[in-house]
């Protein structure tokens, strides 16, 4: 084992046992200072009003300074760290004019000095110094050491600031509700087909609601005995969290798997405990106290004005709750998921979705969203049917139910007897027909009949996506979701890590290209750290709007993908660009950062045409452009006022809608006038139906998740452009959806593919009518087939 690896190791040894904060810090720059050996190691940690640091651990300096040595954020070397949130490195103090003496701490004996600021989820939580006797130059690979060391105080002050704060608040009283009866045997419920296939199986429960007044417990006869089964309960849970730690970071890394340390620290916690044996003495109930605990907690944390802390009420309503299921034997979701199994959740999110152990998941339902949401596109990548828009199933359902997930038509079928599963079955067997027999066609060539090759494409969201795209053949990756990277580490990744990640995906895929799109943050994504929230987010602060604004963080992106780019097959995509503004502002960041690392030639620069603004200014955007990406599911949204999240309004979120399909067309001619590249990268790409109009249209290159791939490539493969491009200018005469579905059975009709065994039923269903719904009811079918 390296000396770093052991450093960290005794690092994340001494993090997870200490429990004061004082003494841990002690512990800290007595460790720090022994491995880097160096004459002093301190913290200093920031005061209240955000502006004042203060020495709150030493090993070197005077200890009477403890607590009274104060200096201002961006004064000296010290306060300059954190003010620019940069590690400084100075080998001789005595050179450096930034240098602030103070006297009183017997540092003048000290020469060189390493000040790294203490940032947790973009808040500075103070400066980590170490110091040598004499002039020294410290390593790429120790200052290296010595961020990620940071990192892991920055985690455990903020955890001890909120230990403190719910020390400084009372107690609130819990709330209670009732639930309604579960569904009977044979219930069919109808809701959205969100990502196709059939799942039979056990139902498991994501994040369930517990009833914690409902509860049935029987605490133990003594009050002693309650409190042995209380911690017996704590280190069952700590013991899980460090299997699912673990698992997690052999799966997406150690920095993805830091919220689960965070979960073991409260649970350590000296005060948590204090406060909990406390509440068990009182009444000798542990149900009950951790429930009081719970409520004190969450209540405190959400109702402080800090953003940063209110983020945080999830966790230790998380964590707590675990205990509490360990305690009185509920354990819908503690342990590693079964094999095989529905997972069922109110509304799965980008950060949560990267947690599940995706590879034991048959089916999904939420209550909420749409085909159009992350968690649908997320079930598709991966290849798992999902059914979306019930929004009272979480009411009813229980894990003891089994359950069919229909994606095909959007039902759900609880606890179905044997002759309506048998059914189901061979309805997926021959679903899986048509998949193996599209399967077949992998290898061959996406073109027309009469020779023009498409690029079909992989939208991606990480390293793991690139198996999936590499089996179905994809020609390159149309479009990287960086924000997934973001949101699975609950904070941007440092610009080492995130050009490491773009590297290695460029160099799987070179020759063939990759578009990897800025953080597209805000929306229905959450933003890590920021604590946002805004009464209408999609139309708020996100993607290029919080990218010019926050620009550390997009510079540190941008940077991170032009020193990926070293087989040259990486192209830069902004999203959301409204306005020639926001595109002026990004290509001079854009250049400065190219200037900054000596290089003399640009990525191929394109934007995501995503708003009718864009589609209006198209024409300017392509004078400055390499080339466009029509992201139709914001697209669709915009421009029909229909938010693709809300389940109730599903059935009219139509992308064949002859507005958006006009959209479409300007933007391709355009493009096309301009001589510049012009893809589709959004939910429609992946819809074959979609593919005649599109192509015909004069798109090239259809970006879509893996699994939609070989389905696209035998409609392509059936097409004679000649006639796609009629079919498209006909539609252009469309008043109606409806119409220009009825346009688009005729020209199946005449492929010959309405009749096909296999492809025949999935078209058609496509293809059927979409009939409008009451706002207050969600469809009884989709009629829809996203990819």
């Amino acid at each position: 084992m390296s000396r770093a690896a052991e450093l960290l190791r005794d690092m994340g040894r001494l993090l997870t046992r200490s429990h004061d904060l004082e003494e841990t810090l002690e512990n800290v720059v007595r460790l720090v200072a022994r491995w880097m050996h160096a004459g002093g190691c301190s913290i200093y940690l920031s005061e209240d009003d955000g502006s004042t640091l203060v020495l709150r651990a030493t090993r070197g300096l005077r200890p009477e300074c403890v607590g009274q040595l104060r200096l201002r954020v961006g004064e000296g070397i010290v306060g300059a760290a954190l003010e620019s949130r940069e590690t400084i490195a100075v080998p001789d103090w005595q050179r450096d004019d930034r240098f602030r003496l103070f006297p009183e701490s017997g540092e003048e004996r000290f020469r060189s000095l390493v000040a790294v600021p203490l940032i947790m989820r973009g808040m500075p939580m103070g400066v980590l110094t170490v110091q040598t006797a004499r002039p020294r130059t410290f390593s790429a690979e120790e200052l290296e050491l010595l961020e990620t060391i940071s990192a892991q105080v920055a985690s455990i002050i903020m955890n001890a600031r909120l230990i403190a704060l719910v020390a400084r608040e009372g107690n609130i009283e819990p709330r209670s509700a009732a639930r309604p009866e579960p569904f009977a045997a044979g219930t069919i419920l109808r809701g959205i087909a969100s990502s196709p296939g059939i799942a039979a199986g056990p139902v498991h429960l994501q994040r369930p609601q517990l009833d914690l007044d409902s509860l049935r417990y029987q605490p133990a006869a003594s009050r002693r005995g309650e409190w042995r089964a209380v911690q017996s309960a704590l280190r069952q849970t700590i013991r899980q969290l460090g299997d699912l730690r673990t698992a997690v970071g052999e799966r997406l890394g150690e920095d993805f798997a830091d919220v689960f340390t965070t979960h073991i620290m409260i649970l350590e916690d000296q005060t948590f405990r204090q406060r909990l044996e406390r509440h068990v003495a009182e009444h000798g109930d542990g149900a009950r106290a951790l429930r009081e605990v719970l409520e004190d907690y969450s209540s405190i944390f959400a109702a402080t004005p800090d953003p940063t802390i209110r983020e945080r009420a999830d966790d230790i309503r998380d964590v707590i709750g675990r205990v509490i299921e360990e305690l009185v034997g509920v354990r819908q979701h503690n342990p590693p998921l079964r094999d095989g199994v529905i997972v069922v959740a109110d509304w799965i999110s980008p950060s949560d979705f990267v947690l599940l152990e995706t590879e034991k998941i048959a089916g999904m339902i939420t209550a909420h969203g749409g085909p159009a949401s992350h968690a649908s596109i997320f079930a598709r990548s991966l290849e798992i049917p999902a059914v979306t828009g019930l929004p009272d199933l979480l009411e009813r359902i229980r894990p003891t139910d089994r359950v069919i997930a229909n994606g095909l038509d959007g039902e759900v079928i609880v606890n179905p007897t044997p002759e309506v599963l048998e059914e189901y079955q061979q309805r997926a067997q021959g679903f899986r027909r048509l998949w193996g027999r599209l399967d077949e066609l992998r290898d061959l060539p996406s073109c027309t009949l009469d020779g023009r090759e498409i690029r079909l494409s992989a939208n991606i969201g990480g390293l793991n996506d690139l198996a999936l795209a590499e089996h179905y053949g994809a020609r390159g990756v149309g479009l990287f979701r960086t924000e997934i990277l973001a949101l699975s580490s609950r904070g941007f990744p440092d610009e080492d890590e995130q050009t490491r990640v773009y590297r290695n995906v460029a160099q799987r895929v070179a020759p063939d290209p990759v578009s990897i799109r800025t953080f597209d943050m805000g929306g229905d994504k959450a933003f890590p750290g920021e604590g946002v929230q805004e009464r209408n987010p999609q139309l708020g602060w996100r993607s290029i709007r919080f990218l010019l604004d926050r620009e550390d963080v997009f510079a540190c992106q941008l940077r991170a993908i032009l020193r990926a780019n070293d087989p040259g097959n990486i192209r830069i995509l902004i999203p959301m660009i409204t306005s020639m503004d926001e595109l002026d502002q990004t290509r001079a960041i854009l250049a400065e950062q190219c200037e900054r690392l000596g290089l003399s030639k640009l990525p191929p620069l394109g934007v995501m045409i995503e708003t009718p603004a864009a589609v209006s200014i198209a024409d300017h955007i392509a004078t400055v452009v390499d080339f466009f990406a029509i992201g139709t599911n914001d697209l669709v949204q915009y421009v029909l006022a229909m938010d693709r999240e809300n389940e109730r309004i599903a059935a009219s979120y139509d992308a064949f809608h002859p507005a958006v399909l006009a959209q479409i067309r300007r933007t391709s001619d355009v493009a096309r006038a301009a001589d510049i590249g012009c893809s589709v990268c959004g939910e429609l790409a992946a819809n074959p139906v979609a593919v005649p109009i599109l192509i015909g249209m004069g798109i090239s290159e259809l970006s879509m998740t893996p699994f939609s791939i070989a389905l696209v490539r035998q409609i392509v493969r059936a097409l004679d452009t000649e006639k796609a491009e009629h079919l498209a200018r006909s539609v252009e005469d469309c008043a109606r959806a409806s119409e220009v579905r009825e346009k688009l059975w005729r020209a199946f009709v005449k492929m010959g593919l309405i009749d096909d065994r296999d492809l025949g039923p999935v078209i058609r269903r496509l293809l059927a009518a979409r009939r409008s719904e009451r706002r207050s009811t969600p469809p009884e079918r989709s009629g829809m087939l996203p990819s």
